[in-house]
């Protein structure tokens, strides 16, 4: 009874960690794409500044 519990407990510790394994690099995933949206939405917006600067002082004397 012993040997039957521990092959069972066995089982679902293994069962356990490969269910963790996608869940956690899904969860990387996401973060990583979030940084990213956060870094492209930094460039666009300083990009957009530096071309108001540059028009305005175009035509400021």
């Amino acid at each position: 009874m012993k040997a039957l519990f521990s092959v069972i407990l066995a089982f679902a510790v293994c069962a356990g960690s490969v269910e963790a394994g996608p869940v956690r690099t899904a969860r990387h995933v996401a973060m990583d794409t979030a940084i990213t949206a956060k870094n492209v939405a930094h460039s666009t917006v300083k990009g957009t500044r530096r071309a108001v600067h540059t028009v305005v002082s175009m035509f400021t004397p």
